[in-house]
């Protein structure tokens, strides 16, 4: 649910559509802990409505700083280059 949370607000999606799209994208399925690809929905669209309440405001802003915290200074610079050469 974290996972989702996360790409929901990485990406600017709805409920509905970052659910549907971790059921066709390995790598949200990676970033959420799953190891082999999934084919079926990994909850409903409203358990993450459910989720929101749960942990309310001050717990959807704490994982948000911890995410933060993470990457330390970087993820707070307003401009970031990702190489992608493989």
């Amino acid at each position: 649910m974290v996972g989702l949370m996360l790409l929901k607000q990485l990406e600017n999606l709805s409920d509905e559509r970052v659910v549907e799209a971790w059921t066709q994208n390995p790598y949200y399925q990676a970033f959420c802990g799953m190891t082999e690809f999934q084919r079926s929905l990994p909850c409903d669209p409203t358990d993450l409505v459910y989720f929101r309440k749960r942990i309310g405001e001050d717990g959807a802003r704490l994982i948000f700083e911890v995410s933060v915290e993470l990457h330390g200074n970087d993820a707070k610079e307003r401009e970031i280059t990702v190489d992608t050469t493989v």
